[in-house]
């Protein structure tokens, strides 16, 4: 990455002591500079792991790296840090596992809100996949084998296109007879071979390019590549830094003193927050010296999934939407609390974790399954040490505002519903949890005992002109990717057999539309229309079961009774609800309150709330 300030700094290994550094052998810091208040520092981190310690035996393939004269597998990362001036300080650091080499949590909850609370903010590079210049990224030893690879491709349009597409891994032989091609138009549909003589690939061996063209739906090539990247060092890498935060040595860079860290806490979201997930369960909470490296998570937006993060062959920067994550290890079981920190338990090492979910989490990321039976009959507790909250109406990711349709005139609006009011107040109470002991508000998400969890065609949603309810959603399979895949990280079966799909819930509606049994932002606690989490975003991908995984849908209410009548529409007017623009931004004012009261959301968020309350109905409304 680019240093910011461009001041070099000489490497700072002497300052490292062996283990009372954790794994992170020595720190170099390529640039220091301000804004504002707060000091930037980037560098690099340089790491080094025992392949033969219990902790770092479930990195796939990493007996096979090269090794040092220690034998230590090498390995280093991009960091990027900001630290509060001095004395402003809560002794905290909020780690954000970055995605695809950039942060989320600056947009999500406000660019400087965390280092306004006095929080250190720190991103280090774990995915060896980005793009150089495109991110903080993991620089990764390879293996030195051959093996079976899968890419896949969605082609979206609605003809012909006569382009390729890239591969993650380079053909180990371009000219090779037995490498395949294959589409199918319907996801449960048997995949058809395409003629070998109708495509081949790119002089390099990284493209593929089909003679005249590719139709709409899903193309899967699978090949031989070699020399995988091994991946799970991304996991170690978040690990070690984590525990240098915290154990590091008096002295060293980006720690002034031992007090100046006493607490961690991890944030991911979507993919991040995915790994977070595999991270904790595949035991990488605990350090090598069988220390917690994490003291709370914030695994945000991740659904029941984890990702494509630690088997040979990896592609953790795909798996980013509905159809392509079906068909790779991202959701894979355990996933209920019992299953997925059952390493941790072991090992007393289990953070304080808080669970967001938008609503897209249910409709596209199998979310459900992170507290329902397998079978989808019963409610599964979660772990006392985590919670679990729902943001009722809120999208994976907000759409603009004003509202606008995603592409096509035939296409819903996108959902704007935010999430950063609740989350500001959420960071806050899971630090209070980890630091005093404060307990944090109660988990709040649909379950099947106050039948608030249904499958989707028992969702009863308003009868609506602009919003079509869909007649699908994304499945999740049992999937066989080989018998040595759960050992040792390799895939034999290219695509997965496929079993029995697992039955996905997903939230019951209000007679708006608007979802019931979790945390309601103001916005969609005094409604102006309905929020969903899903999209049809692409109805010729139908076949696919693809709803958006990204954005969800809103519809305005009719503005009068006599809009309603006309249309036909089973919600009630914006006339019927609110006297005018004041008693509207009222209500809005009264379901903040009530959220501040619950510890939802931060007293000094009120304002702000109400202020954009006006402009939502000054948009909507009056079509300003």
């Amino acid at each position: 990455m680019p240093p910011h300030g461009v001041l070099r700094v000489a490497c700072l290994a002497a300052l490292f002591c062996g283990a009372a550094a954790a794994e992170l052998e020595r720190i170099e810091i390529r640039g220091k500079d301000a804004i504002g208040p707060y000091e930037r520092i980037s560098g690099r981190a340089y790491f080094t792991v025992d392949p033969k310690a219990a902790v770092n035996r479930p990195i796939a393939d990493i007996a096979l790296a090269p090794k040092n004269a220690a034998g230590k597998v090498e390995f280093s990362s991009d960091l990027l840090v900001l630290r509060p001036p001095a004395g402003k300080s809560r002794g905290a650091v909020f780690l954000e596992v970055v995605n695809r080499g950039g942060p989320q949590s600056l947009g999500i909850m406000g660019d400087q809100f965390a280092l306004d609370q006095g929080f250190t903010v720190a991103f280090l590079g774990w995915q060896f996949d980005v793009p150089p210049g495109n991110g903080l990224a993991l620089e990764a030893p390879t293996a030195p084998i051959t093996g079976l690879v899968r890419q896949s491709y969605v082609e979206e349009g609605g003809g012909r296109h006569y382009t390729g597409f890239r591969l993650a891994y380079c053909a180990a032989d371009r000219e090779d007879q037995d490498a395949r091609l294959t589409f199918r138009a319907a996801i449960e549909a048997p995949a058809q071979i395409v003629p070998r003589e109708q495509w081949h690939f790119e002089h390099d061996g990284c493209a593929v390019t089909l003679n005249g063209g590719f139709d709409t739906g899903l193309y899967e090539a699978i090949y031989h590549a070699k020399n995988p990247a091994i991946a799970g060092l991304g996991l170690a890498a978040i690990r070690d830094f984590a525990s240098y935060l915290k154990f590091g040595p008096k002295g060293a860079p980006l720690r002034e003193d031992p007090a100046s860290v006493q607490r961690v806490i991890g944030y991911g979201y979507s993919q991040s927050g995915r790994f977070l997930r595999q991270f904790v369960r595949d035991g990488f909470n605990e350090d090598e010296q069988g220390r917690a490296a994490f003291d709370g998570l914030m695994i945000s937006s991740a659904g029941a999934g984890g990702g494509s993060f630690n088997h040979r062959f990896a592609m953790p920067g795909e798996a980013g939407n509905s159809v392509l994550s079906i068909l790779r290890p991202v959701d894979l079981p355990p996933f209920t609390d019992d299953g997925l920190l059952a390493k941790a338990k072991a090992a007393h090492v289990i953070p304080l974790i808080f669970y967001t979910f938008t609503s897209t989490e249910y409709w596209a990321r199998a979310g459900s399954l992170t507290h329902t039976s397998s079978d989808a009959r019963t409610d599964v507790p979660l772990n006392p040490r985590s919670r679990l909250y729902f943001l009722a109406g809120t999208p994976h990711a907000s759409g603009p505002f004003p509202p606008s349709r995603m592409s096509g005139a035939e296409l819903q609006y996108a959902n704007f519903a935010q999430q950063r009011w609740i989350d500001r107040a959420l960071l806050l109470d899971l630090d209070a949890w980890v630091a005093s002991g404060k307990d944090p508000p109660p988990s709040r998400y649909p379950t099947l005992a106050r039948k608030e969890l249904v499958p989707r065609a028992a969702v009863q949603f308003p009868k609506s002109l602009a919003i079509a309810f869909p007649e699908y959603m994304p499945q999740v399979w049992r999937m066989d990717y080989g018998p040595e895949f759960l050992t040792k990280g390799i895939i034999a079966n290219e695509p997965p057999v496929l079993g029995e799909p697992y039955p996905i819930l997903v939230p019951q509606v209000d007679a708006d539309g608007n979802d019931l049994g979790g945390i309601r932002p103001p916005e969609v606690a005094a409604p102006l229309g309905t929020f969903t989490g899903w999209n049809i975003q692409l109805p010729q991908l139908a076949g696919l079961h693809y709803l958006s995984g990204l954005i969800g849908s809103f519809e305005a209410f009719p503005k009068t009774m006599d809009d309603q009548q006309r249309s036909h529409d089973a919600r009630r007017s914006i006339a019927d609800r609110y006297a005018g623009r004041q008693d509207y931004m009222d209500h809005v004012r009264q379901a903040a309150q009530q959220l501040t009261r619950e510890r939802f959301m931060l007293p000094d968020d009120v304002e702000a709330a109400v202020r954009k309350a006006g402009e939502m109905w000054d948009v909507i409304v009056k079509g300003n």
